[in-house]
């Protein structure tokens, strides 16, 4: 999934599957950090978090609509964090309901330090309470915070915005059918009925739309 800022990858993946390959749309190939997040335009991955660690607020937010790439690019962010800045303390944290949220969130607000990075996966479905602690920590620690929403946050500065286009599904697809070796299935999968359906449906949900071609390579192993 990439940013409207994003590009392609030529990178080819066997066709026709064989019944013995695993099914490349599984959920355990689409779950975020499962691939890489590709940015476009001269950006990375690194040049993101540089661009977060120079917010004047701390606080910065990736915005884009459901399925469009916001976790999976979190889960690049991570691994840039773990293996370039070793001396951080990382802190993610996903919500999906506004419960779940708040039992999360308060076991892991003990731990943060100064030297932390919290990143809220989800940040719209903090409440009202749960927010108000949460810049109210951020604030009296020192703390950088990075979030994910489907609209501008009032008081973040935003980072990155995800989007979904043809050449992002692209290059989304074509990673994922690498899983079962060299191929040109893309082509045979973006030019497919079941492709186009998913697509007018989904709109900018892409991971909705891979989640479809499940069925579609099961059929086409037949």
């Amino acid at each position: 999934m990439k940013s409207r800022r994003g590009a392609s990858c030529n990178q080819k993946c066997i066709w026709p599957p064989t019944r013995m390959q695993t099914n490349p749309f599984s959920t355990r190939f689409i779950q975020p950090g499962a691939i890489p997040y590709q940015c476009f335009e001269g950006s990375t991955v690194s040049d993101l978090v540089e661009r977060f660690f120079q917010l004047r607020t701390k606080r910065g937010s990736i915005v884009g609509p459901h399925g469009s790439g916001k976790s999976t690019l979190v889960a690049s962010i991570i691994l840039v964090l773990g293996t370039h800045r070793p001396e951080i303390k990382i802190h993610p944290l996903r919500f999906s309901t506004d419960q779940l949220a708040s039992q999360s969130l308060k076991r892991s607000v003990a731990k943060w330090t100064r030297s932390s990075v919290v990143i809220l996966d989800g940040y719209e479905q903090l409440g009202f309470w749960s927010r108000l602690m949460v810049e109210w920590v951020a604030r009296s620690r020192s703390i950088s915070i990075l979030a994910t929403a489907h609209q501008p946050l009032r008081g973040f500065e935003t980072v990155w915005e995800t989007s979904v286009n043809d050449a992002s599904s692209r290059w989304v697809v074509e990673q994922l059918l690498q899983l079962s070796g060299p191929s040109k299935g893309a082509d045979v999968l973006l030019q497919s009925e079941d492709w186009a359906r998913s697509r007018e449906a989904h709109g900018q949900n892409l991971r909705e739309s891979l989640f479809d071609m499940y069925d579609w390579w099961q059929r086409s192993c037949r």
